[in-house]
Formats: C-alpha cells, structure tokens, sequence
C-alpha cells in the first residue's frame, strides 16, 4: 500500500466522476419561548440541576440542538424529558444568557 504524504496523493484516491452530495439546511424561524428556569435540588441527593419549563411548539429534535447548544457553551451536562430540560449544576446565569440572546424570555423561579 502506497503511503499518503500529501492532500494531493489523497485526492488521487477519489475518482474523476465523484460529486459530492451537498444537504441543505433548512432553518425554520425559531419560535420566541416564555420560559421558567427552575433551581432545584430535591430527589437528588443536594446537587443542584437547573430545569427549564414551558416549551411550546418545538419539536424533540429542536429541544435537543437547543440543549446540546447550550450543554456545549457551558461544558455541563443534561437531559431532556416531557418537554422539559434539565441540566446539572447551578449555571442558571449563563443558561439565561444563552436563551435571552437567542430571544427568548426566561424568568427567574426558585434559589
């Protein structure tokens, strides 16, 4: 087997005829949400999560690039069940932040 030194010898492997596929993106208008970041630690042995409520008319797959979004920008973890987002530890201000400068409205319950 021919060693690859270069993106030139890489290229030769891909023949002529080869195009490749481009996928659209289709971004619908986010929907500007109400929302209510909840403090708590109950049920869970005093560490804090974070819950965010009052999701309306976004899809599951909207909630999770939107919680991924944030999980990412914060480095913390989460997860998301019955239209809700939980995340771990107390980064209210920042989840806050994030959501307020993507629109959103977001108030304050709890801590």
């Amino acid at each position: 087997m021919k060693k690859l030194h270069s993106l030139q010898d890489l290229k030769s492997l891909i023949p002529k005829e080869y195009k490749p596929e481009f996928k659209q993106i289709v971004k619908r208008n986010k929907i500007k949400q109400s929302l209510q970041a909840h403090y708590s630690i109950k049920g869970r042995a005093g560490n804090p999560v974070i819950i965010l409520k009052g999701f309306t008319g976004l899809n599951r797959n909207e909630l999770r690039s939107l919680s991924k979004h944030i999980k990412n920008k914060l480095g913390i973890g989460g997860s998301i069940k019955n239209n809700e987002m939980f995340f771990q530890g107390d980064k209210r201000e920042g989840i806050i932040s994030i959501l307020e400068s993507e629109g959103h409205y977001v108030k304050r319950i709890g801590g």
